[in-house]
C-alpha cells in the first residue's frame, strides 16, 4: 500500500475514533442538554462515514470499494441535517423542530441512502464507478448522477443555513458565547470548504478531504466540550431573559451552572461577570458571602422562593426559582429571578416596630412593656430574685401644654426620656405608660437600689431644664417605687403599689420619690445632698 495513502487512512481512522468518543461522551452527558441527543446522532453518523471511507481507501478491488462506498452513505447524508438541528437547538429555535419538520428535514437523506444502496439498478446517484487507470493502488472515480447533485445541494444548503443562524445568534447574544459558537461555526465552515475543493477537483490526488478535516473538527468539538462546556452550557432560555428587566435574572442548567444573565443581575451580584458563565450558582453566592442552598438534590419541578439579604449593599431580594421545561415536560434548567424588596422589608420592620414602640419617644409602648415585664417577673419569682418597678410622671404637664403648646409638651416628654435613658442598664425595660406617665422594670434590683435609681433620675431631671427658643423650662417628675415582696405578686399588684406611692409623691409636693410597702404607707426617699 502506498505510504501516502496509508497516512491518509490513519488520519481518517483517527477521525472515526474521535467521533465514537464524542458519541459515547454525549450519551453519558445526555441529561445536561436537550441538544445532546442530536450530538450523539451527528457523531455516530460521522463515525460511519469516516470508517467507511477508511475501508474504501484500504480496499483493493472495485467490488470492495463499491461496498464501502454504500456503507458510507448510511451515515453521510444525515450529518448535515443533524448539524442544522444542533444549531437550531443551541440558538433556542426548537419551535421549528416539530415532528413534521423533522420528517421533511430527513426525507432527502433517507432517499439519498436508498438511492446509493440501489444505484446498480437505476444509476441515478452515480452514473458509473470505476478504478482510475495508471495508478499503483486502487482508487475509484465516480460520475455523478442527478440525485448526487440533489444530495450535494441539500448538504451544502443545510450547512450554509447553520452558518447563517450561528452568525445571527452570535450577533444578538452575549459576547461570552464566542468560545462556544466558534467551534460550532468552524465545524460547519471547514467541511463546506473541503467539500467544495473536492467537487472542483482541487483536493490532493482527487481524494475526498472531508473525512480528514473531520478529524480536526472532532478534536475541536472535544476541546470545546471540556474547555467551554459546549454541551452543558448551550443557552436554554435566552428569549426569556430580557435585558430591560429591572429584576436580576440568571439562567441555570441542570448541572446548576450559570448559563446566562442580564445586566440587572450584574448590578445585584457584584462578582457576576462573563467568567461566571459555567460556574456553579451556589459557589457564586458563596463568593458573595452568603451560604445558600438553591437545590437540595435535582432541579426542582415546581417553583420555589425565599428571601435573601445582600450584606454588601444592605438590600433585601425575593429570589424565585422557576424550572424550564422542554417538550415532554423534561426539566432542562431553571430561571432565578431576584426582585428588590428592600422598601417592602423596611415597611414591614417599621410596622413591627410600631407594634411595640411608642411613636413619639421610640421607647416601648404600654402593651409591649407589660408583656416583657411579666416575663421578667415570672423568671424572678422562680429564681427567687428581686425585681422592682419605677412609675413616674411629669409634674404639671397639663400646664406646660396649655401655656407653651403641644409642641413644647412633646419636647418635654422626649427630654424626660433622654435623661432617663442615661440611667438605664441593658436589662432594664423602659416604657411609656400613658400620656406623660412612664414606667421602668428593673430585674435583679431590690427596693433600696431601685429607690436610689429613682432618686438619681429625679435629681438629674430637676437639674436639667428644657431649653426652648424663648426660655429655659424646668421639668420635674414624681416617682413611685415598688418591688416583689411575695411569690403571689403580679405585675398588676406591683404597678398598683407603685401608683399609690406615686400618688403619695404628688400629695407631698411633687418632684420626689416614695417607696410602696404593703405593710405600711408609702415611705419617702431622702434626696442625697
Amino acid at each position: 500500500m502506498n505510504s501516502e495513502i496509508f497516512r491518509y487512512i490513519v488520519i481518517v481512522s483517527v477521525s472515526g475514533v474521535l467521533s465514537i468518543i464524542l458519541t459515547i461522551y454525549a450519551y453519558v452527558k445526555r441529561h445536561l442538554s436537550s441538544s445532546s441527543t442530536t450530538f450523539i446522532w451527528m457523531s455516530f453518523f460521522s463515525a460511519i462515514y469516516t470508517f467507511g471511507h477508511a475501508f474504501e481507501l484500504a480496499s483493493s478491488t472495485l467490488t470492495e470499494i463499491s461496498f464501502w462506498l454504500k456503507f458510507q452513505y448510511l451515515g453521510l447524508p444525515f450529518i448535515s441535517p443533524c448539524c442544522l438541528i444542533l444549531v437550531l437547538q443551541y440558538a433556542g429555535l426548537d419551535k421549528f423542530l416539530k415532528l413534521k419538520q423533522l420528517l421533511v428535514l430527513f426525507l432527502i437523506p433517507f432517499i439519498t441512502s436508498f438511492m446509493c444502496l440501489t444505484n446498480n439498478f437505476h444509476h441515478l446517484f452515480y452514473r458509473s464507478v470505476y478504478l482510475r487507470p495508471n495508478e499503483n493502488y486502487a482508487l475509484a472515480d465516480m460520475v455523478a448522477g442527478p440525485w448526487y447533485i440533489v444530495h450535494g445541494s441539500y448538504t451544502f444548503g443545510c450547512l450554509l443555513l447553520g452558518v447563517c443562524i450561528l452568525l445571527w445568534y452570535w450577533k444578538r447574544t452575549k459576547a461570552v458565547y464566542w468560545k462556544q459558537i466558534s467551534p460550532l461555526l468552524l465545524g460547519l465552515v471547514i467541511p463546506m470548504i473541503s467539500s467544495f475543493l473536492y467537487l472542483v477537483g482541487l483536493s490532493p490526488h482527487g481524494m475526498d478531504p472531508v473525512p480528514v478535516v473531520m478529524c480536526f473538527t472532532s478534536a475541536l468539538y472535544l476541546w470545546a466540550i471540556f474547555s467551554f462546556k459546549l454541551l452543558s452550557l448551550s443557552p436554554i432560555a435566552r428569549d426569556r431573559v430580557f435585558e430591560s428587566m429591572r429584576d436580576g435574572v440568571l439562567v441555570v442548567n441542570t448541572a446548576y451552572q450559570i448559563v446566562d444573565y442580564n445586566e440587572a443581575a450584574e448590578s445585584i451580584l457584584f462578582r457576576l461577570n462573563a467568567s461566571s458563565v459555567g460556574k456553579n450558582v451556589e459557589l457564586l453566592w458563596r463568593d458573595e458571602g452568603s451560604e445558600l442552598t438553591f437545590y437540595e438534590n435535582d432541579i426542582p419541578e415546581r417553583e420555589r422562593s425565599f428571601e435573601w439579604l445582600n450584606e454588601e449593599n444592605d438590600k433585601y431580594y425575593y429570589v424565585r426559582i422557576t424550572p424550564i421545561f422542554k417538550a415532554g415536560k423534561t426539566v432542562v434548567g431553571s430561571i432565578i429571578v431576584l426582585s428588590d424588596i428592600t422598601a417592602q422589608k423596611m415597611l414591614e420592620k417599621q410596622l413591627k416596630r410600631l407594634a411595640y414602640t411608642d411613636g413619639l419617644t421610640q421607647i416601648y409602648n404600654r402593651s409591649y412593656f407589660i408583656k416583657r415585664s411579666e416575663q421578667y417577673l415570672e423568671q424572678s419569682i422562680k429564681a427567687n430574685k428581686p425585681l422592682s418597678v419605677l412609675l413616674f410622671d411629669i409634674d404639671y404637664f397639663k400646664k406646660i401644654n396649655d401655656r407653651y403648646g403641644h409642641s413644647i409638651g412633646d419636647s418635654a416628654i422626649r427630654h424626660v426620656v433622654s435623661i432617663c435613658q442615661k440611667h438605664l442598664q441593658p436589662t432594664d425595660i423602659f416604657g411609656r405608660y400613658g400620656g406623660e406617665e412612664f414606667v421602668i422594670c428593673l430585674p435583679d434590683i431590690d427596693i433600696n437600689e431601685a429607690s436610689k435609681r429613682a432618686e438619681s433620675i429625679r435629681a438629674h431631671l430637676a437639674a436639667s431644664p428644657l431649653e426652648t427658643s424663648k426660655e429655659s423650662l424646668s421639668v420635674t417628675a414624681s416617682f413611685g417605687v415598688a418591688a416583689v415582696q411575695a411569690r403571689t405578686d403580679t405585675l398588676d399588684t406591683l404597678l398598683e403599689a407603685a401608683d399609690q406611692a406615686l400618688y403619695t409623691s404628688k400629695e407631698n409636693g411633687r418632684n420626689c420619690v416614695h417607696i410602696a410597702d404593703k405593710y405600711s404607707p408609702p415611705l419617702p426617699v431622702q434626696s442625697e445632698k
